[in-house]
């Protein structure tokens, strides 16, 4: 798991290459989250896994060692440290987390180039969060990059020796490090050699504004997802986006996250004794 935008699908591909791992053929279940999401009406057009049998079924029944998911929604609703533990005491934990600033801004883009905002980033900041949505988008982009009480909540119910922190920093700059220090936490193979090379939901916008007009109704991609097949699916994505260079964020915006994270990252750095002073740089 882990805050969007932090590196999680690519982990969740490398895990699911491992032999001794099986992941849910579905990336993000949301399933112990499903609740919350339904409650806020945060929803990206995936579909819902709200019973155990659908959950069940998202992983297919063999003899290895690991299964599990990366639904990157966990991490912040509160209740679902503890879900996850009575379904499975024993269980692991994978918490991906990224620079915060760097983070809020690359969840924006996602967005945007989904179509499900189009007012600029720095009204995020700077608006008045009286309506609804609003007050998500400032959820979404701002509040998900304060990690400290987040984590906290997962030592706490799961214990240290059950959590490995995987920083995007470190990641990107030695995937084949950082995959071979989860294969070691969970127990399997560190020997395999997961296929690093492939690049896994690398940044693109739709080629005009009438794409991004269609692909912003979650019905539609819903009914994408549902009838044509993944690999299809992916073409017709490859055909529709273009690969582009990432909009920059301004250092006065820059300046304003990192006062507003500043904070929570000492916290963040006492709980897990770790340096990410070259976050409030």
């Amino acid at each position: 798991m882990g805050a969007p935008k932090t590196g999680t699908t690519s982990l969740y591909y490398y895990l699911n290459e491992h032999p001794e791992i099986v992941m849910s053929t579905q990336k993000e279940t949301d399933f112990f989250s499903d609740d919350s999401l339904q409650k806020q009406g945060l929803y990206y057009g995936k579909n819902r896994i709200e019973t155990i049998e659908k959950y069940h079924a998202l992983f297919q029944q063999k003899k290895e060692k690991i299964y599990g998911e990366a639904s990157v929604s966990y991490l912040f609703y509160e209740n679902v440290p503890k879900k996850i533990k009575t379904y499975n005491p024993k269980g692991k934990i994978i918490i991906m987390l990224r620079n915060p600033t760097d983070r809020a801004f690359s969840h924006y883009l996602m967005d945007y180039r989904l179509g499900l905002i189009s007012k600029p980033f720095k009204s995020i900041l700077e608006d008045e969060k009286e309506d609804k949505k609003s007050k998500l988008f400032y959820q979404q982009f701002i509040e998900l990059g304060l990690y400290y009480k987040q984590v906290k909540r997962y030592i706490e119910t799961f214990g240290r020796e059950n959590v490995i922190i995987i920083f995007y920093d470190d990641f990107k700059k030695d995937v084949a490090k950082e995959v071979q220090k989860v294969y070691e936490f969970l127990a399997v193979d560190a020997a395999y050699i997961a296929k690093i090379s492939k690049k896994h939901n690398t940044y693109s916008m739709p080629k005009n504004n009438w794409i991004r007009m269609i692909y912003s109704f979650v019905g539609f991609r819903k009914v994408l997802n549902k009838i044509l097949p993944k690999q299809i699916v992916k073409n017709l994505k490859e055909i529709l986006f273009s690969k582009a260079n990432k909009p920059v964020l301004s250092d006065s915006l820059k300046v304003k996250l990192n006062n507003l994270y500043t904070n929570d990252i000492n916290r963040l750095e006492e709980l897990l004794s770790c340096d990410l002073s070259q976050w409030t740089k």
